[in-house]
C-alpha cells in the first residue's frame, strides 16, 4: 500500500470512527452529547515489533456538561500490546466546551501479521438517571517486508562429476528481499542416494548462506534437479521451487589389476606360494580404504590391505598360502573400497597352476643313469690307457729283439 493510499484509508477510517460515535451518543439527548475523535495514529503505518501511539480526544458536542465519563479499550488484537491502563475515568468536564486528550502507547509484537488490526473502544457517560454508551473502532495498519531467498550459486566437488563419484553439492542462497527469511530450509528432489535436506535458519536482507548436500552419482546423464526453498517472512509461510542442472559423465577408469606375480613361478604341491597383485588407480580421483580378497582354496592368508591410492598410483596386495593340492585354479579376486555411502566392489579373477609333487623315483633314476654314464666313461678311459700302455710296451719289446739279431 503506497503513502497516498494509506492517507486516504486513514481519513476514511477516521470519518467512520467519528460518525459511528456521534450517531450512537447523540441518540440519547440533544442537550447532553459527548464524542470521541481519533486525533492521530503515529506513525500512520506501523512496522512489526515497532512502537506507535494512538491519540483520542473526548469532545463535548452538547450544551450540558457531561458527567461520570468512562473511556475504555474493550478489545485488543493479539498482535498489539498497550502499555497504559485500558480504562480512563473522569467525574465531569469543567466547562461545556471542555475537551480531554488521551494518548495510548502501543507496540506490535515480533510475530505480528501484516494487515489491518481493529482496536475496539467504549465511551460511557451520563448522570444517575440516564447513562449513554457509544462504541468505536480504530484500525491500525501493520506493514511488513517480503523476503526473497533465491539460488545465487551452484558448486560441486569434484567440478567434473563421473559416474561413481561421491559429490559435495553447495548451493549459495541469497535473500534478495527486504524482509527477514525465517525457518529457511532447502530440499533437493533428486533420486540419488545421499543428503537431500539442508537447514539454514534465519537469513537477513541481502544476506547469504550455503546449503550443503552430498550424494552418490550412481548413473551418468544430464539431470534437472528440483530445488525447494521453504521459508517464512512477515506475510506468512512460503514455498518456492527452482531447478538446477547437473551433468554426470560416464565412468572413467577406477581400480584394476596392473600385474600378477606368483613365487615360485611354477609352484608344486606343498610349496609356500606368494601371490602378489599390483592394484592400479587409473581413474581421476583418489580412492581410499582399498583391500583385496583372494578366495583361494588353500590354507593361508586371503586378504591384503592397500589403503589409499592417488591417481595413476599402484600398490601391492600380497597373499601367502600353502598349495596343498595340485591342479589348475581360477581364483576369484574382489577389490573393495569404502566411500561416504558404503562399500563398493570390483571383481576379477586370477589363474594359478599347481604342479604335482615330485615322488623322487625319477630323480634317483636320473642320478643312476648319470652315474652309469660317468662310470662308463671312467671305464672307457681306463681301458684306453691300458691299451696304449700295451702297444707302447709291445713296440719297445719289438725294437729290442731286432737289435739282438743284428749282433749275432
Amino acid at each position: 500500500m503506497n503513502s497516498n493510499a494509506r492517507s486516504t484509508f486513514f481519513m476514511v477510517s477516521l470519518f467512520l470512527f467519528i460518525l459511528l460515535g456521534s450517531i450512537t451518543a447523540e441518540a440519547g439527548s440533544g442537550d447532553e452529547c459527548l464524542i470521541a475523535v481519533v486525533e492521530d495514529i503515529s506513525p500512520s503505518s506501523v512496522g512489526i515489533n515497532k512502537e506507535f501511539t494512538v491519540g483520542i480526544s473526548l469532545e463535548n458536542c452538547g450544551t450540558q456538561i457531561p458527567e461520570n465519563i468512562t473511556f475504555e479499550i474493550i478489545s485488543i488484537p493479539p498482535d498489539i500490546m498497550v502499555t497504559e491502563s485500558l480504562v480512563a475515568h473522569f467525574p465531569r468536564f469543567v466547562y461545556s466546551n471542555s475537551e480531554r486528550q488521551l494518548r495510548y502507547h502501543m507496540r506490535t509484537t515480533p510475530d505480528a501479521k501484516p494487515g489491518p488490526h481493529i482496536i475496539k473502544m467504549k465511551l460511557t457517560y451520563g448522570n444517575k438517571d440516564v447513562t449513554r454508551t457509544a462504541y468505536y473502532e480504530v484500525e491500525v495498519i501493520v506493514i511488513g517486508e517480503h523476503a526473497e531467498p533465491r539460488i545465487s550459486s551452484v558448486r560441486t566437488n569434484p567440478e567434473y562429476i563421473y559416474e561413481g563419484d561421491t559429490v559435495d553439492l553447495n548451493l549459495g542462497i541469497e535473500n534478495f528481499g527486504k524482509g527477514i527469511a525465517k525457518s529457511l530450509a532447502v530440499d533437493l528432489g533428486y533420486d540419488f542416494q545421499g543428503i537431500k535436506n539442508s537447514t539454514i535458519g534465519t537469513l537477513s536482507s541481502n544476506g547469504s548462506q550455503t546449503a550443503l548436500f552430498k550424494f552418490k552419482a550412481n548413473r551418468s546423464g544430464t539431470f534437472e534437479i528440483p530445488v525447494i526453498i521453504n521459508y517464512e517472512d512477515d506475510y506468512g509461510i512460503h514455498k518456492d521451487e527452482y531447478n538446477i542442472k547437473l551433468t554426470i559423465l560416464d565412468k572413467k577408469g577406477s581400480l584394476n589389476l596392473a600385474s600378477v606375480k606368483v613365487d615360485p613361478v611354477l609352484p608344486r604341491k606343498g610349496d609356500t606360494v606368494e601371490l602378489t597383485m599390483r592394484v592400479e588407480n587409473s581413474g581421476e580421483r583418489t580412492i581410499n580404504s582399498i583391500r583385496v580378497y583372494a578366495d583361494h582354496p588353500f590354507k593361508g592368508l586371503k586378504e591384503s590391505f592397500i589403503g589409499t591410492l592417488d591417481t595413476n598410483e599402484d600398490g601391492p596386495a600380497v597373499i601367502t598360502f600353502v598349495a596343498d593340492r595340485a591342479g589348475e585354479y581360477q581364483i576369484p579376486v574382489t577389490i573393495t573400497y569404502i566411500d561416504d555411502f558404503g562399500e563398493e566392489q570390483i571383481e576379477t579373477k586370477v589363474n594359478l597352476i599347481v604342479m604335482k609333487k615330485d615322488s623322487g623315483v625319477g630323480t634317483a633314476l636320473l642320478i643312476l643313469i648319470i652315474l652309469v654314464i660317468i662310470g662308463g666313461l671312467i671305464y672307457y678311459n681306463y681301458r684306453t690307457i691300458k691299451l696304449k700302455d700295451a702297444v707302447i710296451k709291445q713296440l719297445m719289446e719289438g725294437g729290442d729283439n731286432s737289435a739282438d739279431n743284428k749282433n749275432k
